[in-house]
């Protein structure tokens, strides 16, 4: 076996349903005693949402229910005022993402603890990732400061969530699985958490778009998601996530839409370099790994073309040069492929058309 390095993060993990309950007991336990609570604010969310904020009682000082995806910076700084006015001491998040994202973005400068309700299976609260967008351009990096130091998983929490949501959602856990395999920081112990994060989705996702009141399968959806969160937040974006910020970023498209569009264009393209990871990866898949993605996401009936999602053919050549950009600042192992501008485009191309990948035999 190769020498590495595992720096496990220091998050606690309370997973099974009905743990919303727990938020209080977990306030208490880290000290704080002036909450600020982030959540959607959507009318579906609003049950649960006041369900947590009746929980922690005296505790709330402040409640944000603006959400708006990739974190716009003008919103992240109300927040922030928001913040300092109430002088908050702890933030609990419930939602997506997004809301855990906007959490980052406070914790980022004002350093106060984060306790994450995930709502979905976006993984983020398991990462020290963070991304701000400003003028058309997500700005990410890394900080300790961010990463939440509890996570409550209640699979009963996900139950509410659409078709439309779910499916993408577990593919954007997906995404972190596979793109640890190969990305920056990947070592034994998270390739087997990322092949054992892949394997739960792929066997629980199909169940749960077919009985989406069916808990225990979302409670395996849940866990295969949170395992995709820690090996991504083990190691780092990649290829994949580079396309898919910009394509976020800059054209405002959903986050995890793209991943489902995206991810098996680029597995295809990346498969030829990596012969190994590609080989456990279609261990976990049951078959080979561009394919049986491509075939997940249209038997889930998530989008798979990203004419679907807005993009324009025009738009093509811009998110091209902005993808190769971005692609270009990975380091090694994070780019397993050169990519032109070209490859790129042929890329995009077959995204947009929404055709089936195909591997290259020989490079």
């Amino acid at each position: 076996m190769n020498q590495f390095t595992y720096a496990q993060l220091p998050t606690k993990v309370v997973f099974g349903a009905g743990m919303r309950s727990r938020v209080a007991d977990e306030v208490d336990a880290l000290g704080c005693e002036r909450v600020m609570l982030i959540g959607t604010g959507s009318p579906a969310a609003a049950a649960d949402e006041a369900a947590v904020a009746a929980t922690l009682g005296w505790r709330l000082v402040a409640h944000w229910t603006e959400v708006v995806q990739h974190v716009p910076a003008e919103l992240a700084e109300r927040a922030r005022e928001l913040a300092v006015e109430t002088d908050i001491d702890c933030i609990v998040t419930i939602g997506g993402g997004s809301s855990t994202g906007l959490a980052k973005a406070i914790a980022l400068t004002m350093r106060r603890p984060i306790i994450a309700i995930p709502t979905t299976y976006a993984g983020s609260e398991q990462t020290t990732i963070y991304g701000i967008t400003g003028e058309r351009h997500k700005q990410t990096g890394k900080s300790a400061d961010v990463l939440p130091k509890v996570v409550i998983y209640d699979p009963e929490l996900t139950v509410g969530i659409p078709a439309f949501v779910t499916g993408p959602s577990a593919f954007n856990a997906l995404a972190h699985s596979v793109e640890a395999l190969y990305a920056p920081g990947c070592n034994p112990i998270t390739t087997a958490m990322a092949l054992e994060g892949v394997r739960a989705i792929h066997s629980s996702l199909a169940q749960v778009m077919a009985s989406p009141a069916d808990v225990d399968a979302r409670s395996d959806l849940l866990y295969g998601a949170y395992l995709s969160g820690v090996a991504l937040g083990q190691t780092s974006a990649a290829f994949h996530h580079k396309i898919c910020h910009v394509l976020g970023g800059t054209f405002n498209l959903v986050h995890a839409d793209a991943h489902s569009v995206i991810l098996p264009h680029a597995i295809a393209f990346l498969s030829p370099a990596l012969p190994r990871e590609m080989a456990l990866l279609a261990g976990a898949l049951g078959g080979e790994p561009a394919g049986a993605l491509w075939d997940l996401a249209v038997a889930s009936n998530v989008p798979t073309t990203l004419s679907a999602l807005g993009l324009t053919e025009a738009d093509l050549q811009e998110a091209a040069e902005r993808s190769v950009a971005e692609v270009a600042k990975i380091a090694a192992p994070g780019n397993p492929r050169p990519c032109s501008l070209d490859d790129m485009l042929a890329l995009l191309r077959a995204a947009f058309a929404g055709t089936r990948p195909t591997v290259e035999t020989s490079r």
